[in-house]
């Protein structure tokens, strides 16, 4: 992404279930590995920590301090001037928290947002006032790179915006479900290694099983991890 310096925004989007998730995790393991990971937040409607956007920008805030020390002393004088900002509006925290230590530090770090959907609007906070914010202030901040992750109806909002798109559900069927069978390989692999007190197949996981499990799941990746684990719960662990 640092190779495409008037795209400062990824916007990875597709239907729930076709493992944009899955995609964000690697891509960030990948990206901390290789040290340009600056910071992540992955939304879940599931957790209260997770589940609303005003949570994002002051979380990305203390990764960024915590990984780049030149983000850290420009954001300790703010909070030292103010300490309320995390109160404020989503603009104004946006500008604060993020753009204004940017300007400061001219670092080029890479940001990872998964599932934007999951976020919830409590406290007028949504998700496309979030976006709005976002590409209002990320020309102020070239250096920096976005890889963004959410569903089809939020990438609508973002089209024309400056920003790469890719979509998932243009992905062939056949490298969706050759990924699919990747990690049903994997997941009942690793299950095997912990079962050892049962007697599992010298060949589990069968390769007609993985077949016949990627076929019910019907290229979703949730509907795969969900069957792996219905799998499993037959042959309790150890």
């Amino acid at each position: 992404m640092h190779n495409e310096p008037d795209e400062p925004i990824l916007w990875l989007h597709g239907d729930a279930g076709t493992g944009k998730s899955a995609i964000a995790q690697t891509f960030a393991e990948v990206c901390f590995a290789d040290g340009i990971l600056g910071a992540s937040f992955f939304c879940s409607r599931e957790s209260h920590g997770r589940n609303n956007t005003r949570y994002i920008l002051p979380t990305l805030a203390f990764q960024l301090a915590h990984r780049y020390p030149r983000f850290r002393e420009e954001l300790l004088k703010l909070l030292r001037s103010n300490p309320g900002v995390g109160l404020e509006s989503l603009n104004s925290q946006m500008d604060k928290l993020i753009v204004g230590p940017f300007e400061a530090t001219q670092i080029q770090p890479l940001v990872i947002i998964d599932a934007l959907d999951e976020c919830n609007s409590r406290g007028g906070h949504s998700t496309r006032r979030f976006l709005s914010s976002l590409f209002k202030h990320v020309n102020g901040i070239p250096n920096v790179k976005f890889f963004i992750t959410g569903r089809p109806e939020d990438a609508i909002f973002t089209l024309g915006r400056g920003e790469n798109v890719v979509r998932l559900q243009d992905v062939e069927r056949s490298s969706v479900d050759a990924d699919i069978k990747l990690c049903l390989r994997a997941w009942l692999r690793d299950y095997g290694r912990r079962a050892t007190r049962y007697n599992l197949p010298e060949n589990w996981p069968r390769l007609d099983w993985i077949d016949e499990l990627c076929s019910l799941a019907g290229g979703s990746f949730v509907d795969a991890a969900r069957l792996a684990h219905q799998v499993c719960q037959t042959v309790p662990p150890s």
